[in-house]
C-alpha cells in the first residue's frame, strides 16, 4: 500500500509539472495540402510571430526542396537558399542562417518563396515532393513551421512550354503572369485569412527529405541591382549588353497593356544544340517593375516583345559563388594577360552550388572539369573556394554505388554512367592529392581512403604491368579525334595509384601503399618496353598518328625520363590533337621538360581563336560553333602561369612548406601574388642585363625553397630574419635553400643560372 502510495504521488507531481510546462513542438516539413508531384511549381509562405523581445541572435535552421527566397516584415533576408538535393543519395542539405539582423521585438511577419523543380538533373536528385523546414532559436523563444504556417500555390509563376530546357537542367523555363501576382504578399498585414493551413509531413529524418545535412559553402554573393542605360532597341528587339559573361537575374520595368508577352533568352541560347534555360513574362496593365528570381547565364539578354509593349528601364542583379579573386598575376603580354583574364571569368561563371562544366546547358559537376577547376581556385581566389572543393570531394565519395563504382556528375538524378578516366583523375595525384597539397587537410584522407580503396579493387593490372582497358557507363577520354585511350588508361590508372600510396601512408596502411607502388613500377616498366616508340608512346594496337594527350601527360605523371624528351618536345609542340580539357596536360609537360617558350607558343596559338574573341571567357572546345562558350576545363593555363612562369608550387600540405622556381623565359619582368591556407605569397621578378632579382614574400608558418645553380658564387640572399639554411638536397646543377616566414631579395647572375630544360638534358 505504502509502494502505491508512493508511485501515485510521483504521477500527479509528474502530470502537473507536464501541465505547467508543455513540451516544445519540434519544427515539421510543410507542404501544401492536397500536393500533387508536378514539374515546376511554386508557392508562397506565411507566418506572423511575436517576440517578447529584441533577439540578439536568431540561428535558424531552414531546408527547402527545392529553392527559397525568405523574407521577414517585407526585407529580402535569403536570396535564393538552399542547395540543389544530393549530399549523398538519400538526404538533403540545409542553411543555417542568423535572422537576428531582421528581427524585432513584437510582431514579425514571415514570407517564403518556395520553387519545387520536380524533375531529376545532371546536378539534383528529386524527392518527389515540394517541401519547406524551419527552425529557428532564439534565447528561450523558438519559430518552427508546423500546420500554423498559411501556404497557397503561386499562379503567377508557370512553366513556359515549348521549347523546353534541355533534360540535363533540374530548373525550369518560368513564365510569369502578372496578373496573377499577389501584390505585397510579404509585407506585414497582408490579409492571408484565405490561404489554407500547411500540411504537416513530419521532422527531420522523415521521407522523403531524410536526414539533414549543414550547408557546407556560404550563401551567394549578391552584387546588387545595376540598371543599364544603353539599351539596344531594334523592331520589337530589345538587347541588353552585360559587362562580362555572368550568373544573374534580370531587371524588367516597362509599360503596356496587359496580357502582352516579353520572351527573354540570353545569347547562349542561340549558340547551343542542347536548349538552356529562358523566361517569359506576361503583362498586366499600366507600368510594372519585375526582377526574375531563377538565375540566367550569358553575356546580353534580348527582350522580344510583342507589340505594344515598351521597355522603359532595363538591368541586372549579378550572383554567384561568395569568394573573392585575389590572384594576380602579370606579365608583359597583352594576349597571355587577356587569357588570364578570360580563365578567371570562366571560372566564377562555374562555380555556384557545385562546380559546374558550364552555366547554360548543364551546370553539371563533371569531376575532369572539377580537377582543373579546383587547381585554379588555389591560385586565383580566396580561402572561401576551398569549400566547394571539400563539398565535391565528398559529395563524390559519399554517391559511390553499392559495387564500389565511383561516378560523375553529383549529385545525380537522372545520371548514373562511370566515365573511369575521370574517376581515375579524381582520386589521383590531381585531384584528392592535390586538394591536400594546396589545404593542408590530411585528414580528408580519413573519409575518402576507404572508398578510393574499394574502388580501386574494381582495375585490374596484369603481371607484366598492363591495365586491361575498362568498361564504364561511357568510356569517354577527351573530345577531338585521333586518341590514344589506352595510353591515357594507362598513365591516369598510375597516376591514381601514385596519390594513393600517398593517402595509404598517411592512414597507417602501409601494405596499401607498398602494394600501389609495386603496382606503379610494373605500369611504368610496361609503358616503357611495349609503349614507347621513335615516335613517342603509343598502345601496341594504335593505329593513328601519335597522340599529344598521353604523351604529355606520361611526362607530368614522371613516367617518362629526361632521355625520352628530344623526341617529346617535338611531339607535344606540333601534334595538337586534344581539346582545351586535355590541352593543360600537354602544356604542362612542355613546361616540366624546361621548354618554357615552347609551352607559351604552343598556347598563345592554340588559344587564339579564344583570345581574339569577343566573349569574355573560353570555349568549351577550340573553334567557334554551336559549342558551350564559357566551358571550366578550358582555363588550365591560369594554373600553369603560377605553378611555372612564377614557379610556386606547395611541397608539404598546406603549403608549409613551397618551392620558388620561376621560369619566366623571355620575360625580363613578372608578378604575381596569391592567398594560401598559411597567409599570402608574393613575387615580384626582374631581369637587367646578367642579373636577375627576385623579392619574396613567404608567410607565417611556412618556408621556401628556392635554388641557385651549384657553382654560382655569385649570389646574394638577404631577409628580414637574417635566416636562411642549405637544404639537404643539390642536384648536378642546383643547390637548395630554405627561407623561413618573412620578405627577402634574391639576386643571382644569369650567367650561370640553369633552367629545367638544361637540367633535363643532364
Amino acid at each position: 500500500m505504502k509502494l502505491i502510495y508512493y508511485l501515485s504521488s510521483s504521477l500527479l507531481v509528474f502530470l502537473a509539472f507536464s501541465c505547467s510546462r508543455p513540451a516544445e513542438k519540434e519544427a515539421q516539413w510543410i507542404t501544401v495540402p492536397g500536393f500533387e508531384h508536378a514539374e515546376n511549381q511554386w508557392f508562397q509562405i506565411r507566418k506572423e510571430i511575436k517576440l517578447k523581445k529584441q533577439p540578439e541572435t536568431a540561428i535558424a535552421t531552414i531546408a527547402a526542396d527545392s529553392k527559397y527566397w525568405l523574407w521577414i516584415n517585407g526585407e529580402l533576408a535569403v536570396l535564393e537558399g538552399q542547395l540543389k538535393r544530393g549530399p549523398n543519395p538519400s538526404d538533403t542539405y540545409f542553411d543555417e542562417i542568423d535572422l537576428a539582423p531582421w528581427l524585432k521585438k513584437g510582431k514579425n511577419t514571415i514570407a517564403v518563396q518556395l520553387w519545387y523543380f520536380g524533375c531529376d538533373g545532371f546536378s539534383h536528385k528529386d524527392s518527389k515532393m515540394a517541401g519547406f523546414y524551419f527552425n529557428c532559436v532564439s534565447g528561450k523563444e523558438r519559430i518552427v513551421s508546423d500546420l500554423g504556417w498559411k501556404i497557397r500555390v503561386d499562379s503567377a509563376y508557370q512553366d513556359a512550354g515549348i521549347p523546353r530546357k534541355n533534360f540535363r537542367l533540374p530548373e525550369s523555363n518560368v513564365r510569369f503572369v502578372a496578373t496573377q501576382h499577389h501584390q505585397g504578399w510579404q509585407l506585414p498585414g497582408f490579409d492571408d485569412s484565405k490561404w489554407r493551413n500547411a500540411v504537416e509531413i513530419g521532422k527531420i529524418g522523415t521521407a522523403p527529405w531524410n536526414d539533414l545535412v549543414k550547408r557546407p559553402i556560404p550563401q551567394w554573393k549578391d552584387f546588387g541591382l545595376t540598371k543599364v542605360t544603353d539599351l539596344k532597341r531594334d523592331s520589337n528587339r530589345v538587347a541588353m549588353k552585360l559587362p562580362y559573361n555572368m550568373q544573374f537575374h534580370f531587371w524588367l520595368k516597362v509599360k503596356s497593356d496587359a496580357g502582352k508577352q516579353i520572351e527573354i533568352t540570353t545569347d547562349n541560347f542561340y549558340n547551343l544544340n542542347d536548349i538552356p534555360l529562358r523566361a517569359e513574362y506576361e503583362t498586366k496593365g499600366g507600368v510594372q517593375e519585375y526582377e526574375h528570381l531563377p538565375w540566367l547565364n550569358g553575356e546580353e539578354v534580348y527582350f522580344d516583345l510583342e507589340e505594344g509593349v515598351e521597355i522603359l528601364e532595363a538591368g541586372y542583379r549579378e550572383t554567384g559563388y561568395n569568394s573573392e579573386f585575389d590572384g594576380e598575376f602579370k606579365v608583359d603580354d597583352a594576349d597571355l594577360m587577356t587569357l588570364l583574364a578570360k580563365a578567371e571569368r570562366t571560372l566564377y561563371v562555374t562555380m555556384r552550388d557545385n562546380f559546374m562544366d558550364c552555366p547554360d546547358r548543364e551546370r553539371a559537376q563533371w569531376w575532369g572539369d572539377l580537377v582543373l577547376e579546383m587547381e585554379e581556385t588555389f591560385y586565383a581566389m580566396d580561402n572561401t573556394a576551398i569549400d566547394l572543393s571539400r563539398k565535391a570531394i565528398y559529395e563524390l565519395v559519399d554517391w559511390q554505388k553499392p559495387d564500389s563504382t565511383l561516378f560523375s556528375p553529383i549529385p545525380a538524378g537522372n545520371w548514373d554512367k562511370e566515365l573511369p578516366q575521370q574517376m581515375l583523375a579524381s582520386i589521383g595525384w590531381f585531384g584528392f592529392r592535390h586538394y591536400v597539397q594546396y589545404t593542408g587537410e590530411q585528414v580528408m584522407y580519413n573519409k575518402v581512403f576507404p572508398a578510393v580503396k574499394e574502388y580501386l579493387s574494381k582495375w585490374q593490372v596484369g603481371e607484366d604491368g598492363s591495365v586491361p582497358f575498362k568498361k564504364g557507363g561511357w568510356n569517354w577520354a577527351d573530345w577531338g579525334g585521333k586518341l590514344d585511350k589506352t595510353l591515357l588508361e594507362h598513365v591516369w590508372y598510375y597516376l591514381a595509384l601514385k596519390g594513393y600510396a600517398e593517402m595509404a601512408e598517411y592512414v597507417n596502411e602501409p601494405g596499401e601503399k607498398n602494394r600501389a607502388l609495386e603496382k606503379m613500377e610494373r605500369v611504368k616498366n610496361h609503358l616503357n618496353s611495349e609503349f614507347w616508340t621513335k615516335q613517342g608512346y603509343r598502345s601496341p594496337n594504335y593505329k593513328k598518328e601519335t597522340d599529344d594527350r598521353g604523351n604529355g601527360l606520361a611526362v607530368v605523371a614522371g613516367i617518362a625520363d629526361p632521355s625520352k624528351y628530344p623526341v617529346l618536345r617535338n611531339l607535344l609542340f606540333e601534334t595538337r590533337h586534344s581539346s582545351p580539357y586535355m590541352e593543360k596536360y600537354v602544356e604542362e609537360a612542355l613546361f616540366v621538360m624546361g621548354e618554357t617558350e615552347l609551352a607559351l607558343t604552343r598556347m598563345k596559338e592554340r588559344y587564339k581563336p579564344m583570345i581574339d574573341s569577343e566573349h569574355s571567357t573560353l570555349w568549351e572546345i577550340f573553334h567557334d560553333g554551336n559549342w558551350s562558350h564559357n566551358h571550366a576545363w578550358s582555363g588550365g593555363p591560369l594554373s600553369l602561369m603560377y605553378k611555372y612562369l612564377a614557379g610556386i608550387e606547395p611541397e608539404k600540405p598546406g603549403f608549409s612548406e613551397f618551392h620558388v622556381f620561376p621560369e619566366p623565359g623571355n620575360f625580363k619582368s613578372m608578378s604575381c601574388s596569391f592567398s594560401t591556407v598559411k597567409g599570402k605569397i608574393k613575387l615580384d621578378y626582374d631581369k637587367l642585363n646578367t642579373k636577375i632579382s627576385y623579392q619574396l614574400v613567404v608567410p607565417d608558418q611556412s618556408s621556401a625553397i628556392i635554388r641557385i645553380p651549384k657553382n654560382n658564387k655569385d649570389f646574394k640572399v638577404q631577409g628580414e630574419r637574417k635566416h636562411i639554411e642549405l637544404v639537404q638536397r643539390e642536384d648536378n646543377l642546383y643547390k637548395y635553400f630554405k627561407l623561413e616566414s618573412g620578405s627577402w631579395e634574391i639576386v643571382v647572375d644569369t650567367k650561370t643560372q640553369f633552367n629545367n630544360k638544361e637540367l633535363a638534358s643532364k
